[in-house]
This record gives C-alpha cells, structure tokens and sequence, in this order.
C-alpha cells in the first residue's frame, strides 16, 4: 500500500492483488484507482523452499558431469528412483487419493504412499487436499498454483511462497473425511 513501509518478512509477488494479477480491471475502477477494500497481496517467502529447490538444480547439473563416471547400475537405480516417484505422485496422490478414480487394497496404498514420500511433495493429505481446491476453483485465489498470476508462479513460483488465504479458507470447507478415514494417509502424514 502507498505510503506504508513494507514488512521485511513480505514482498510483492508477482504484482498479485487480493483479486489476481490478472484481474485488474476487478481492482481498480478503470481510472487507475484502486476499488476500495482491494488490498495488495503481499507473499511470505517460503525461503527453506528456495534454498531447496535451488540446491536441487545445482546437484542436477553437476550430475551432468557425474554421469559419464557412473556405472550402469547406479543410472538404472537413479531411473528406477524416478520412475517410482513418478508412479506414487500420479498413481497414488493424484489418482487415487485426490480423484478417487480407483480403489486401492491395503499393500498398494502402502506401496503408493512410500513412493510418493520419495517424491518430498508434502503428504498425501495436504497434496490431495490442494489438488482438490485447485480443481474446485480453478485459476481464482484459491487455486494453489493460479494461472492467472503468471506462468512462473503457475509452474513452479507458487511453491517458493506461502499459501494464499483463500486456499487456506477453501481448503477447510472441502470434505476430505475420505482421507481422513485411510490409516495409510493418516500415518504418512504424522
């Protein structure tokens, strides 16, 4: 806001509006001026995350120069690796527990949720549960990862900042009993 000072803690993301980056015709009155009650959106930096994700795409490049020394075995492990957590997040997280699109016996849900912990993509609970309010309100603030506030934030910014207030507020009014009911998503996410 004009003439505040800004919180250390806080920067502006993205030039977000409470509205959305792309809704600015919702938050001015079409002089330029702000609607009253439209408030900037300031983001928290989630900087463990940024720290991480960096650390991340280092290690992956120097990789690049480690690969050519690696044996063939240690690649097929590192291809396996993938391949699982790829199966727990798609298979597991997104299609079972997000979609209900199957149902699962005990050992494969067991299966699944230690593939997906291999991915580090938060627990089953929490990723579903977004999943869930992502698809109810799509591309508004309480989408976790809104298209609308730019394709940066949309593929990959969203997880360097706290969540909008939104998704926290919609995220409590989905009905998620059914993953509360699983022991398998109750005892990966203590």
């Amino acid at each position: 806001m004009p003439g505040r000072a800004a919180d250390p803690g806080t920067v502006p993301f993205c030039n977000a509006t409470e509205e959305s980056r792309a809704g600015v015709e919702d938050s001015e009155d079409g002089g330029g001026q702000k609607r009253p009650g439209a408030r900037e959106q300031r983001q928290n930096i989630v900087w463990r995350n940024v720290v991480l994700m960096s650390l991340l795409h280092l290690a992956a490049v120097y990789s690049l120069v480690l690969i050519p020394k690696a044996k063939p075995l240690t690649l097929f492990w590192a291809y396996f690796c993938f391949l699982l957590t790829a199966l727990g997040v798609t298979a597991g997280a997104h299609r079972l527990w997000s979609h209900r699109s199957y149902k699962a016996k005990l050992p494969l849900r067991i299966f699944l949720a230690a593939a997906n912990s291999m991915a580090f993509q938060n627990d089953i609970f929490e990723w579903s549960r977004d999943h869930r309010v992502h698809h109810k309100y799509s591309e508004t603030d309480a989408d976790p990862h809104n298209a609308r506030r730019g394709f940066f934030f949309s593929h990959i910014g969203w997880l360097f900042v706290r969540k909008h207030r939104d998704v926290i507020e919609k995220g409590k009014t989905l009905d998620v009993t059914d993953l509360l009911a699983d022991p398998v998503v109750r005892f990966q996410r203590k």
